[in-house]
């Protein structure tokens, strides 16, 4: 028994001195922590010029892909599907928080959902069959169909179901942010279209629908609060629900030239929605005349032969195209059933010798607004008149007198109120006020991984490295000795320095400052790499602060056009991307709390260190 406990006794010295050594070993003598040393992190980082990040008839976004590569950020494992790599982990960490933060205001209780799901909830909703070939799905060995998480509708709905009595028990707010699951045809763009991604979605569960529809307009508020402090500019559109379901919709994008998506803005009454589900009119409020109508014939087919199960005839103005999404809102389809439109001639009857047909009569003519009247005597007051063209630059704005303008943007975020579409055929209802009623809902949704690059791709120049916002930044500050006699010393005091720094109120450089000790690699390629991962702020320890206390700022940050006037006393050059300045040491601190508090973006920046 002595001789055991002597033994535990030399175990636990050996372990302390173990400890102590390795403390030692990656300390050393200076002040700043291991994971904010250069020297210790997996950063595999190559050198970025203009030429090897364009190619011929690549995107906007494959270069920011390459770019995000070459920066260390992500590592592609296979077609879609990426490794994010400790600096995307501290983007993504700080887009969370922010989402957390606004989330947590609105009421909402962070949950963790399975990714791995059974079919059963979504063959009673109809998922199972609309969803078709995106649904990753799979064999277990017991032969039990299993599919992998691209949206929880369903799991949530039954949660709430098994778990929830009373009407005394909602509002609820729901959230997670999770990997989920698409099996893209196309995976492109890095993380803007894969296969494997990260996303915030919220369910929310009222008892009715006033108050639904009150929840959906708190959640655009929340939403319009995370974009705000992200600090890339954003539009708000309406927009189609798609197969989630749902009559209320709205999406979030960042503008940019590169975006998959279109949006339809009015400048003079602010009226903004996607392309597809834009309202429009003709040109000055013109309608065009019968003669210039374009003819259509929608048929709604099913089966592998395309048997058509109804038909009508859709009329345009000559110059649009007829809208499916928009004809499918007064002409419900089955989730084994498609929509198909085609072209006819103008005197066509619109019917066809080709396609299986079990119906001979077409119903209720769709005549566009656009449209005057209808073609080859048919009466107008005999169709269904509506908006039922799909929307373009240069049209009529549907909501005032304006004319709608057209711009690319990336889609970042998406909410919808979907009534009771999951409640009902899930049967999650609610006795409140005298009466059974199925419970109310809206989703919410955030592309975590979209945010990442679609923030570098919206705040980076090509050609210069990659540049973020400062709220998100993976760090704020990189600090670089050039000058051989520079030393710890001098990191650590200029480390120091910036920990103290308060903005608005926060010390925001706190475990936000990465100090670049690889010494084993040239002054170039370290100040390269600084430019490269798009840190918003560099401090080059050169010649200049051994001989006269001296420090290059170098300041990369969105939205920062010129350096503020009478900014203490440094010496300053701008080419209005990088700002640089000269900078005692001593001064450094009410220098930068000077600098970021005169840039909008700190206040946001503030709100989320």
């Amino acid at each position: 028994m002595h001789n055991s406990g002597s033994a535990l006794i030399r175990g636990a010295r050996s372990l302390w001195q173990a400890r102590a050594r390795f403390s030692s070993t990656i300390s050393g003598s200076s002040g700043i922590p291991p994971e904010s040393r250069m020297s210790w992190m997996l950063l595999p980082t190559k050198k970025i010029t203009k030429s090897n990040i364009e190619g011929e008839g690549r995107t906007a976004g494959q270069s920011t892909t390459d770019l995000l590569t070459k920066a260390g950020y992500i590592y592609q494992s296979s077609a879609g599907i990426y490794t994010l790599m400790p600096l995307a982990q501290r983007v993504i960490q700080k887009i969370e928080l922010i989402i957390d933060e606004e989330m947590r205001r609105v009421g909402g209780q962070k949950l963790a959902m399975p990714n791995l799901l059974t079919p059963d909830n979504w063959k009673k909703t109809g998922r199972w069959q609309s969803t078709g070939d995106e649904l990753f799905s799979f064999k277990d060995r017991k032969n039990a169909t299993m599919l992998l998480g691209p949206t929880h509708e369903e799991e949530v709905t039954a949660i709430v179901k098994d778990m929830v009595r009373s009407y005394r028990q909602y509002p609820l707010r729901l959230y997670q942010t999770t990997r989920k699951f698409r099996d893209e045809a196309r995976p492109r763009a890095g993380l803007l279209r894969g296969r494997e991604f990260m996303m915030k979605d919220m369910y929310t569960f009222d008892v009715g629908k006033e108050q639904a529809i009150e929840t959906f307009h708190a959640m655009e508020v929340a939403y319009r609060r995370c974009f705000d402090r992200i600090g890339v500019a954003y539009a708000v559109a309406e927009a189609d629900s798609g197969n989630i379901g749902g009559s209320l919709s709205k999406e979030f994008h960042f503008v940019n030239q590169s975006g998959e998506d279109t949006l339809l803005a009015c400048k003079g009454c602010g009226y903004t929605a996607n392309e597809e589900r834009a309202l429009s009119k003709s040109p000055a409020n013109e309608r065009t005349g019968a003669g210039q109508n374009k003819r259509y014939v929608a048929r709604v087919v099913e089966g592998s032969d395309g048997k058509v199960v109804k038909q009508r005839i859709v009329e345009v103005a000559h110059g649009h195209e007829p809208s499916v999404l928009k004809i499918k809102r007064v002409w419900p389809i089955k989730p084994n059933q498609r929509l198909e439109v085609a072209e006819v001639a103008a005197d066509h009857d619109g019917s066809s010798s080709e396609a299986p047909s079990s119906v001979t009569t077409f119903e209720q003519l769709l005549l566009d607004d656009c449209a005057a009247e209808a073609r080859n005597g048919c009466s107008t007051d005999e169709a269904v008149r509506g908006d039922w063209h799909i929307a373009k630059a240069g049209d009529g704005c549907g909501e005032c007198s304006g004319v709608l303008e057209a711009q690319r943007a990336i889609e970042v975020g998406h909410i919808f109120y979907l009534g009771d579409k999951y409640s009902k055929a899930l049967d999650l209802s609610v006795l409140y006020q005298g009466q059974r009623e199925y419970v109310q809902m809206g989703c919410f949704g955030i592309g975590v991984s979209r945010v990442l690059q679609a923030a570098a791709e919206c705040s980076s120049v090509e050609g210069r490295g990659l540049r973020w916002p400062l709220s998100i930044a993976p760090y704020l500050a990189s600090v670089v000795p050039v000058a051989e006699n520079s030393g710890t010393k001098a990191e650590e005091e200029v480390y120091m320095v910036l920990g103290s720094v308060c903005v608005h109120g926060a010390h925001i450089f706190k475990d936000n400052v990465l100090v670049d000790d690889r010494d084993y690699l040239s002054a170039g390629f370290r100040l390269n790499d600084a430019q490269l991962m798009g840190i918003p702020l560099t401090i080059v320890l050169g010649s200049g602060f051994a001989e006269s206390g001296q420090v290059e700022v170098q300041l990369r940050v969105p939205g920062m056009q010129s350096m503020p006037e009478n900014v203490s006393s440094a010496s300053t050059t701008s080419d209005g991307y990088e700002h640089r300045a000269r900078v005692r040491v001593e001064e450094l601190g009410q220098f930068l709390s000077q600098v970021l508090e005169s840039h909008c973006v700190a206040l946001g920046m503030a709100q989320a260190v």
